[in-house]
């Protein structure tokens, strides 16, 4: 994968999955990483880079966060990677109590 993007966030994996919400339409789909940043999960086919979902994340015994991502990268192996944004608080509590208690994933 070539991009420009950087992660300003560290991620962990994430081994479940995740409701996207992309022009009217309900996918449940495989989520691979998470951080404060963004997410890593399977490509929605419409979804485009610069594209906008909103996406709803379950953390055992921590919650749920629901966000507007943005679309800023499709990999060749058919997962994107998207950058939330504005979360509030609360919600970047929960994905950082999340993150604290993962793996960290290496940067590649």
């Amino acid at each position: 994968m070539t991009t420009e993007f950087r992660r300003k966030a560290p991620r962990r994996p994430y081994d479940g999955d995740v409701g996207v919400l992309f022009n009217g339409q309900m996918h449940l789909l495989p989520c691979f990483q998470v951080g404060e940043g963004g997410a890593l999960i399977k490509a929605v086919p419409e979804v485009q880079k610069g594209d906008f979902i909103v996406i709803t994340i379950f953390f055992p015994k921590i919650g749920g966060v629901v966000a507007t991502a943005e679309c800023v990268y499709i990999s060749d192996d058919e997962k994107i990677g998207l950058s939330f944004q504005d979360l509030t608080m609360d919600f970047k509590i929960k994905i950082r109590e999340y993150v604290s208690r993962r793996k960290l994933v290496e940067a590649s």
